[in-house]
């Protein structure tokens, strides 16, 4: 009956020191899951404030276009007469404005 009693008694401290090891494996494990969640999280974050900063540069490269495409129009239909003189290495040259817009 004795060593059925310390059988038994072994048995038992086998099955706490699995459940101890187990019991620190699951903590492991829930502790890396919870470090992914955590960097998951973070990169969520880092994305949406890109995608913000993308956004405003979209926009703001969207209204320099539409400046430049105004301009474009004005000064195709600006008309600037006179004559202009031109100094190309010491020499002095005369043309028109029209002469150098074409």
């Amino acid at each position: 009956m004795s060593s059925s009693l310390n059988t038994l008694g072994d048995n038992v401290n086998q099955l706490e020191t699995r459940f101890n090891t187990l019991r620190e494996e699951v903590i492991s494990k829930l502790n890396e899951c919870s470090d992914c969640i955590k960097s998951a999280k973070k990169l969520y974050r880092q994305a949406t404030e890109m995608t913000t900063i993308l956004e405003n540069k979209l926009v703001n490269a969207s209204n320099e276009e539409k400046e430049w495409k105004d301009i474009k129009v004005k000064l195709a239909t600006t008309s600037i007469k006179g004559m202009v003189i031109l100094n190309v290495g010491g020499d002095r040259y005369t043309t028109s404005v029209e002469t150098l817009t074409c």
